[in-house]
């Protein structure tokens, strides 16, 4: 599984293995994230088999990759060492036969985010793609997921991501065979990350913050709160300004902001 900090892909690992446990099938969820803050890069991973599982080392080469991010899933990487007639589930808004990875795979595609941000309001898209995921591979039935859901998340947050999971179920379609045969020369490390290391992390972002400096008050929380310093202030107008290639888009700046000055923008992939 791969994804973004945030977006809830060690959260999908888990609910994916306690759904095959509820089940009675063997499972294993491994996270593999270290300092990784919102919008990084990280990668979870999942076993399940009919046999009690004893392995415990990272997964190589996967049966199945699960993309919870748009961006991420224009990415070879995502399926350089997936097994041959293998799966790919990308969360993007293009059809399979549109997607421009190459290799001897199947691939399927399900507008997660747009599912996580009409049901839950965030582009937290893991339960957003939980349901492609059990209609599409048929390892898991719908109502071990919501069970499982249920467990990480009571109440009424539980009934929101269940909503989310069936109506990613409704949505999902059958994969096809990868269309593009021969995979690009060209590869990007998606592993690499953090502002400092790369100069340039606008493609962390789903959501981009847009300041009406005629709401603003000049109070510098936004300022204050960025978590990336990608937020200069201008000491002459008093007002703020983005440094675009800084922000990951994590929107602490339009929460702190007390006039509601900030607005996030989705950004189409």
């Amino acid at each position: 599984m791969h994804g973004r900090g945030g977006q809830g892909a060690v959260t999908a690992s888990r609910i994916i293995a306690t759904a095959a446990y509820e089940e009675g099938t063997y499972s294993q969820a491994i996270p593999m994230y270290g300092t990784e803050r919102r919008g990084a890069p990280l990668t979870a991973f999942v076993r399940l088999d009919d046999v009690r599982v004893r392995e415990r080392e990272l997964v190589h080469t996967p049966d199945i990759s699960i993309v919870l991010d748009p961006l991420i899933a224009k990415q070879q990487a995502v399926v350089d060492n997936l097994k041959p007639g293998g799966l790919v589930i990308l969360n993007t808004a293009h059809k399979p036969e549109e997607v421009e990875l190459g290799g001897d795979f199947k691939v399927a595609t399900i507008d997660a985010t747009t599912i996580a941000l009409e049901t839950l309001g965030r582009p937290i898209t893991n339960t957003a793609i939980l349901g492609a995921f059990a209609k599409i591979t048929g390892l898991l039935k719908l109502e071990s997921i919501e069970k499982a859901i249920l467990k990480y998340f009571p109440g009424r947050l539980g009934e929101m991501n269940i909503a989310a999971v069936r109506r990613s179920y409704e949505e999902a379609s059958d994969p096809i065979q990868a269309v593009v045969t021969k995979a690009p020369a060209e590869k990007v490390d998606i592993h690499v990350g953090g502002y400092g290391v790369l100069k340039d992390v606008s493609s962390w972002r789903l959501l981009t913050p847009e300041i009406d400096v005629d709401t603003c008050i000049g109070c510098k929380n936004c300022w204050i709160f960025c978590p990336e310093t990608a937020i200069e202030w201008d000491e002459d107008t008093m007002k703020p300004s983005i440094r675009y290639n800084a922000c990951k888009g994590c929107g602490l700046c339009a929460n702190e902001c007390p006039v509601d000055a900030i607005e996030m923008v989705r950004v189409e992939a």
